[in-house]
């Protein structure tokens, strides 16, 4: 009986700890996170950015589908070309929630293996 008490009470502790952890949302941004990707948006030239920032503020793509663009958007900006990334899980998560939000994905993926030069 002790030990049971004793094993809900180190649970009860761990998961308390680990609320954090719980707060990390799947479909929507936090505050913090939309400004660091707001802010990685301002760094690519010119349709890329204003693009980066439609999808950012799109409350149609999920959360995740955001943080994988982000991610391959940061693989471009630090040298990466679209061709070398495009087949990476972030770009191919990307891509998917970019058609599922109704973006036009090919045009995307043309005008970015064209701009991968001027991102370096």
């Amino acid at each position: 009986m002790v030990r049971n008490i004793i094993a809900c009470v180190v649970v009860a502790l761990l998961l308390a700890a680990a609320w954090p952890a719980y707060s990390f949302s799947l479909v929507s941004l936090e505050p913090r996170e939309r400004d660091a990707m707001l802010a990685t948006c301002k760094h690519l030239p010119g349709e890329e950015a204003s693009l980066c920032r439609n999808v950012v503020n799109d409350g149609n793509m999920v959360a995740n589908y955001k943080r994988s663009c982000l991610h391959a958007m940061k693989l471009m900006l630090q040298g990466s070309t679209w061709a070398m990334i495009r087949s990476l899980p972030p770009a191919v998560t990307c891509r998917e929630g970019l058609a599922r939000a109704g973006y036009p994905v090919a045009d995307i993926s043309r005008k970015l293996a064209g701009a991968s030069s001027a991102l370096r």
